[in-house]
């Protein structure tokens, strides 16, 4: 009977200490992508863009941050990452890690584009991840007058017409996707210093 009850003990202590480590995706944030619906990537040399860098936070179901979960981002063959780039990373203290996402491509409404997860428990499956690295084609890690043109496209089009140049996923390729794609044209930006 003795062992019986340590051993009900045993097993409490280890779902507690399970729950404590286990994300739940509805207290967990990933910013500033949760605001633009999706991932934002973009060639980060001379310097990353400042929507392409995500602050991850990770919490249980007590909404208690969880420090050293392991989180790691995945994308698809679509986009196409700077060698620099690193898609993992471990939790502080405050249960966030920051990952500066650098890179190009196109992918607009497609289930499971970027996949962040932690722990090995999926908090985010965006549909969107899109870059100013698009010249209609696919990127090549650098913007230049092929991205400035297939942007131009979306920007000066009909309402409705943004797609991948529609950072925000709005369905519009306005003023604030200009606000981003200005500053790594006029630079411009690569994945090489």
């Amino acid at each position: 009977m003795k062992k019986f009850a340590m051993a009900i003990v045993g097993l409490a202590l280890c779902s507690s200490a399970a729950f404590a480590i286990t994300p739940d995706p509805l207290f967990c944030t990933v910013d500033p992508a949760d605001a633009l619906d999706g991932l934002f990537l973009a060639p980060s040399s001379p310097a990353p863009v400042a929507a392409s860098v995500n602050t991850i936070t990770v919490r249980n179901g007590s909404n208690n941050v969880i420090p050293n979960a392991a989180v790691v981002v995945t994308l698809t063959a679509s986009n196409t990452v700077c060698g620099s780039t690193v898609l993992t990373g471990t939790t502080d203290a405050a249960g966030q890690v920051t990952l500066t996402l650098g890179g190009g491509g196109c992918v607009d409404d497609v289930p499971l584009s970027g996949v962040v997860k932690a722990n090995g428990i999926t908090i985010r499956a965006y549909e969107n991840v899109k870059s100013p690295d698009f010249d209609g084609a696919g990127g090549d890690l650098v913007i230049n007058l092929g991205d400035l043109v297939s942007f131009a496209g979306e920007f000066l089009g009909p309402a409705g017409s943004g797609t991948c140049h529609d950072y925000n996923n709005d369905n519009t390729t306005g003023l604030p996707e200009l606000v981003l794609f200005g500053p790594t044209f006029t630079t411009p930006n690569s994945c090489t210093p």
